[in-house]
């Protein structure tokens, strides 16, 4: 039984909303589709979205090399200008709940005075 996962995210300053859907493949795997206002996402849901991704690659390093070899990442890095987007967290959030890694709970940033 496959478990779908649905996370909005809210960019911050750009005004953009993002909605993640990930969903389990099995065996450790998952794949992803954005539907955003921003170009730059629907350019990585073009790529990335509904690709099958090993969730082990994506989310850990190599134990042996201590690299990481996560497609989300690379990819988000070659396709989105402000590499600080929470968007890319949300997606590897999502991955990991929808392949039963983590459990689901919201993350936020607060800035405070």
């Amino acid at each position: 039984m496959s478990e779908m996962v649905n996370v909005e995210v809210f960019g911050g300053i750009c005004g953009f909303t993002t909605q993640i859907q990930a969903k389990d493949e099995t065996g450790y795997k998952a794949s992803f589709r954005l539907k955003s206002q921003c170009p730059n996402w629907k350019q990585v849901d073009e790529i990335l979205g509904g690709k099958t991704l090993n969730m082990m690659t994506e989310l850990f390093k190599d134990k042996k090399t201590g690299t990481l070899h996560s497609q989300v990442i690379e990819v988000s890095l070659k396709t989105i200008p402000h590499v600080s987007c929470p968007v890319i967290s949300g997606i590897l959030k999502a991955l990991e709940v929808s392949a039963g890694l983590a459990l689901p709970k919201d993350a936020t940033i607060t800035f405070k005075d």
